[in-house]
C-alpha cells in the first residue's frame, strides 16, 4: 500500500513540474506588442496553440497504436477543454484525483509531455 502511494505521489510532483514547465513555455509565447507571437522555423510560422493540438494529437496516435485503452479513456474524460485539447487540464486532472485513478494511464502521460515538453524548451531556450 505505501509503495502505491509513493507512486501516486510521485506522480502529482512530476505533473505539477510539467505542469508549471508548459505554463512558463505559454508565458513565453504569449501576445507580444499586440500581435500573436509564433515561432518561424524555416520560413514556416507555428503558433503555441498548434504545437498543443499536435502533442495531444501525438498522445492518442501512441495510446491507440498500443492499444492502451486506459490512456484513451483518461484523454477523452481530461483531455478536452470544449473542442480542443488542453494540455494544462491533462496536467492538472493527473496533480487531482481523478488523474490517480489508473496511475499506468498518468504514468504514460507523463513520459511522453516530459520528452516532448523538454525538447521544446530546449529547442526555443525558454528557461
Amino acid at each position: 500500500m505505501k509503495v502505491v502511494q509513493n507512486q501516486l505521489n510521485e506522480t502529482v510532483v512530476k505533473a505539477r513540474d510539467l505542469l508549471e514547465m508548459w505554463e512558463r513555455l505559454a508565458r513565453a509565447h504569449t501576445m507580444i506588442g499586440g500581435a500573436g507571437c509564433s515561432c518561424g522555423i524555416a520560413g514556416v510560422v507555428v503558433a503555441l496553440e498548434d504545437f498543443e493540438q499536435e502533442i495531444a494529437d501525438y498522445l492518442q496516435a501512441e495510446a491507440e497504436r498500443l492499444n492502451r485503452h486506459d490512456v484513451l479513456k483518461y484523454l477523452a474524460d481530461q483531455g478536452r477543454d470544449g473542442d480542443l485539447w488542453s494540455i494544462s487540464k491533462l496536467l492538472f486532472g493527473l496533480t487531482q484525483s481523478m488523474g490517480l485513478n489508473n496511475p499506468n494511464a498518468g504514468t504514460f502521460v507523463l513520459e511522453r509531455l516530459t520528452r516532448t515538453l523538454q525538447s521544446f524548451e530546449n529547442l526555443h531556450g525558454a528557461r
